[in-house]
């Protein structure tokens, strides 16, 4: 994942400017010891003015470029955030919108909710305060080098001190691993019960339902809150154990070096300085240790993005004609789903001529929607074939396939926007049009009624809208811009007498 981090960086071009930054930056850092060094050593021996102006005139310059060195590489590291956050964005996206409907279906829901969680993971792991850390890691070796010029067993202790921390925080991560992945698992059933909470408050009311939800919400919210209190308490634990460590390393390193400032083999600026030097390299090495949280979010949702990915995405290319009749035909087909050994048809044909209706009937589960998804193309049967004026549908392109089809849903969905975006989607209609269809379908008294008119906000769990209404505006939706093909999956649920003619 780190790797991925730092590839990021170079292949955004800005590498060479962080090299050099961060060199600057942890070279200017050594200003401070070195003033406490002189400043001990020479002002306070000597006494004279003009080197305490001059020792300190440095300091300050040191610490101004310091600061501004630090300024520009956290723009630069802003920028390199922004492409990256954008390229991960774009990855979900590609992967939800372009995955092979049918394997994605029936990818685990918590794996899918994972994927969908990269982008932020990705951020804050990619952090600018994160992605400084990375960088100026390998700088805390300069710091200990320093240190152990000015005399050796600081070098030790630094190294016993850095190392060990850096050692925490690799057992931390191993630990929070087993408790993040309980969270999850937890999280994702507590986010389904809180989703059913949200879009079902009549039922949870008018149902017996409030005991047996309360006892099922008691026990996912225990554990998700359970897995979340113990992924903090090693988090806490983590950072009480590297506080202790820092202590600890400072009192050593005063210890050690009062008794050679007694005995002559180090001065009392070498000492403050040695121990500054000691600090700034545990001060690196901590930071970096507590990247074990964001490590792991981020590594299991780069780690479920990828398995998203690998699904097998919808073909981009396939053939286009010049013109689309509308005849379609089903030839011998046969289909059934992975969990169900018994197929739902065999050797089902239908042809139907251009300009013609074709209803399909039958009890629940009998297979009518997913004999729509079939000539939709978003599953595959077993055997047989379905043509488009006799071409298969996996030899069409999809992107033309889709764009001479109009559908509209067992269950009516819209994203969260406008209730004109909502209708319109991404295509060039002309809102005289777009209002004849909603006289047509009867919906022109409740557009009227409502201030905000076309421009409504409606969201992807709209409930403000009547079941009706919604159907209805979704027809809308799928016959918009004249297809040449609609499928229509139980246009009629849930409609009232006037809206069943308007759809007829």
């Amino acid at each position: 994942m780190f790797r991925k981090l730092i590839d990021s960086m170079f292949k955004s071009g800005l590498g060479p400017e962080l090299i050099a930054a961060t060199v600057a930056i942890n070279a200017l850092a050594l200003a401070s010891s070195l003033y406490s060094i002189h400043l001990l050593n020479r002002y306070v021996t000597i006494g004279l003015t003009p080197t305490l102006v001059t020792l300190t005139v440095g300091v300050l310059l040191a610490i101004f470029f310091e600061v501004v060195l630090r300024s520009q590489r956290h723009k630069v590291l802003q920028t390199i955030n922004q492409m990256s956050d954008a390229a991960v964005s774009k990855r979900v996206f590609d992967a939800f919108a372009n995955a092979r409907y049918e394997f994605l279906s029936v990818f685990p829901l918590p794996s899918r909710r994972e994927a969908l969680g990269a982008p932020s993971a990705m951020q804050q792991l990619g952090s600018t305060t994160n992605l400084a850390s990375i960088l100026d890691l390998p700088f805390a070796l300069l710091f200990i080098l320093a240190a152990t010029l000015l005399y050796w067993p600081f070098g030790i202790l630094a190294i016993i001190g850095c190392g060990y921390t850096l050692f925490l925080g690799l057992i931390g991560e191993r630990n929070q691993r087993a408790s993040a992945e309980e969270h999850s698992k937890a999280s994702s059933r507590a986010q389904q019960l809180g989703q059913f909470l949200l879009t079902a408050g009549e039922t949870v009311r008018c149902l017996p339902l409030i005991k047996p939800l309360s006892r099922r919400w008691e026990e996912i919210q225990g554990n998700s809150l359970g897995s979340r209190r113990e992924g903090m308490g090693l988090q806490s634990n983590l950072q009480t154990s590297i506080q202790s460590v820092g202590q600890l390393l400072t009192v050593m390193v005063y210890a050690i070096g009062a008794m050679s400032v007694v005995h002559g083999d180090l001065t009392t600026g070498a000492l403050i300085g040695a121990n500054i030097l000691v600090s700034r390299a545990f001060s690196v090495c901590s930071r970096a240790a507590y990247l074990a949280d964001p490590f792991l979010r981020a590594t299991r949702a780069e780690t479920a993005l990828q398995e998203v990915e690998k699904i097998e995405m919808e073909s981009s290319g396939g053939v286009v004609p010049p013109a689309f009749k509308g005849h379609l035909d089903v030839f011998d087909i046969a289909f059934s789903y992975p969990e169900q050994p018994v197929p739902l048809f065999e050797r089902l044909n239908i042809d139907l001529k251009p300009g013609q209706v074709m209803v399909i009937t039958g009890p629940n589960g009998a297979g009518k929607s997913s004999l729509i998804k079939l000539m939709l193309g978003l599953l595959t049967p077993k055997r047989g074939l379905l043509r488009a004026d006799g071409i298969e549908l996996r030899q069409l392109s999809q992107d033309w396939w889709r764009s001479h089809i109009g559908y509209a849903a067992q269950e009516p969905v819209f994203f969260d926007g406008t209730l004109r975006e909502n209708l319109l989607l991404d295509r060039e209609i002309e809102d005289a049009d777009l209002l004849a269809l909603i006289a047509e379908m009867g919906l022109d008294n409740f557009l009227a009624s409502d201030p905000a008119g076309l421009d409504r906000v409606i969201s992807s769990h709209e409930t403000g809208l009547a079941i009706g209404l919604r159907r209805r505006f979704v027809l809308i939706r799928a016959v918009l811009n004249s297809p040449r093909v609609v499928f229509l999956d139980d246009p009629s649920e849930g409609l009232d007498k006037a809206g069943q003619a308007a759809v007829a």
